[in-house]
């Protein structure tokens, strides 16, 4: 149990009592005003002993507001020694009389330890009293918490109302949070324009951080038009009032969004389950369908981490990785290591429809101009494996998770190489694929508008191909026709630009893949 106040939760306390004691922006009785002068060193008035006698007398004859700021007077000290356990009872007595602000003091402390044990639960529990009792900054403290998934199950879409409720009542903080929900797209799809309507009513509401989030949508083009004055105008407010993160971005060179693909970015949704990962650098995220078929993945890969803004349409950073993967069965091991980053060993499950990792952590730097390490948990990834002649690419996306935030982090995307040895580009029997083996195209690179497709057939199956560029996006589809088992050529028509494409060759549940080079 923390015996000592801090500076930090006593000014939470200060201003979560309105001025140490008033429940309401109403005058308080005559009585407790004066007593609350009293108590104000450099105040003409100052008389703490007569101001605790006043607090002392009216607490004991029931009034809540006198027992809120009794305990705020003993658990800081004012004019008596600190007292825990006395600011604890009358916070309690005050709350159980229905005094919103006791309940939130009391959930402070829970929050942060102090006085008391830390209890998340009990902070939840506590807010949401102060708030129902009519303490409307207890609506934004409580959806803190769910939101965040501490004392309580993460919740976003019981966050969305529990600050709906607050930003009913005119809390700037509750409005900001609906933007934020809508910003990052937790709970709702991701929409910039909505994020900007609420920032926009909670900064005129005079929110320092809603007000900051004005700058950082003009400065980045995310739901407006990319405006270097206005964003810079909006971070002067925000710096005006405090808000440290302004002034950080003022100092900065470049905006986060520094090479956007256009000027306004406009949310938009996004597919789910894409087939077909690219495995070139996508300019928009593809999100992926997991499919590391069984086998054996392990090796040194090379490649890049991209990752994109909160509607996955503008690449933020590209960082070059290096990566061994070991692979144990349903186990994965393997070293993660980035540059101008950190390094780390880390364990993973290797299930159906996703990679799951164990409690794997790395520090990340962030953009500033004097850049501090972050720390991030691996979440899960969701990959698809492509084995080409002499390569093998693993690609897809990446979720971490922002340990200090409590939330996901960035839409991720990875693409990953390894050349295979000479050992490995023998043909080995693959007990999934014996119906079908041997698929070839002819010639390849294909120099005209069609191509001959081979392939060896040991049961009369039906068989289709489909034709993706490297973006993901389908290029030709085709049902192929067989004729009982043994050797199967067909010519196929493909009327293509010049590039890089994936032929997949489907039949049952399996599917296999070759790369296919138009001239």
């Amino acid at each position: 149990m923390t015996k000592t106040i801090t500076t930090g939760v006593a000014l939470l306390l200060l201003l979560g009592s309105t001025h140490c004691f008033s429940q309401t922006a109403t005058d308080p009785p005559n009585p407790l005003k004066k007593a609350r002068l009293q108590l104000m060193e450099g105040s003409r008035l100052y008389n703490p002993q007569a101001g605790l006698q006043t607090f002392q007398q009216l607490a004991t004859e029931g009034n809540p507001e006198a027992m809120n700021g009794l305990a705020q007077i003993y658990i800081q000290g004012l004019g008596v020694p600190t007292d825990d356990v006395l600011a604890i009872e009358w916070f309690e007595k005050a709350a159980q009389n229905g005094y919103g602000k006791a309940y939130y003091n009391l959930a402070t402390l829970y929050r942060e330890g102090v006085s008391i044990p830390k209890d998340l639960t009990k902070a939840v529990s506590n807010f949401e009293k102060a708030a129902k009792a009519g303490d409307i900054n207890g609506y934004a403290r409580w959806g803190e918490l769910v939101k965040n998934g501490l004392g309580t199950t993460r919740d976003y879409v019981l966050a969305m109302d529990i600050f709906e409720q607050g930003a009913a009542l005119g809390n700037a903080q509750c409005i900001y949070a609906q933007g934020y929900l809508h910003y990052k797209g937790f709970g709702v799809p991701q929409d910039y324009n909505k994020a900007l309507a609420y920032f926009r009513i909670a900064a005129d509401k005079k929110s320092p951080i809603a007000i900051y989030m004005l700058g950082y949508c003009y400065s980045n083009g995310y739901g407006v038009t990319i405006d270097k004055e206005q964003a810079s105008q909006y971070y002067n407010q925000a710096a005006d009032l405090g808000f440290k993160r302004a002034e950080l971005e003022l100092a900065q060179p470049e905006s986060e969004n520094a090479e956007p693909n256009q000027i306004k970015t406009v949310s938009t949704p996004l597919a789910e389950d894409v087939e077909n990962a690219p495995i070139e650098v996508p300019k928009k995220i593809k999100k992926v369908k997991h499919k590391i078929a069984k086998g054996d993945i392990s090796g040194e890969y090379t490649g890049h981490l991209m990752r994109y803004d909160w509607s996955g349409q503008n690449i933020i950073t590209t960082t070059p990785l290096k990566i061994t993967l070991d692979q144990d069965g349903q186990a994965l091991a393997g070293i993660w290591t980035e540059q101008e980053g950190d390094s780390l060993a880390f364990k993973a499950t290797l299930e159906e429809k996703r990679i799951l990792f164990n409690d794997s952590k790395i520090d990340r730097l962030n953009r500033y101009v004097e850049p501090v390490m972050k720390s991030y948990k691996f979440k899960e990834a969701k990959l698809q494996l492509l084995e080409n002649e002499d390569d093998i690419y693993i690609v897809g996306n990446l979720q971490l998770y922002n340990i200090k935030q409590h939330e996901n982090e960035k839409p991720m995307y990875l693409i990953l190489e390894r050349k295979l040895n000479d050992e490995e580009k023998e043909p080995v029997a693959n007990p999934a694929n014996t119906i079908v083996s041997h698929l070839v195209v002819y010639p390849n690179p294909v120099t005209s508008n069609s191509f001959k497709l081979s392939y060896e057939l040991t049961i009369p199956t039906e068989i289709s191909i489909r034709i993706y560029d490297f973006m993901g996006l389908l290029k030709s589809t085709q049902k192929l026709t067989t004729t009982g088992t043994g050797l199967q050529e067909q010519i196929i028509p493909f009327n293509a630009s010049a590039g890089n494409y994936i032929l997949n060759l489907y039949y049952n549940d399996q599917v296999i893949k070759t790369i296919l080079i138009k001239k």
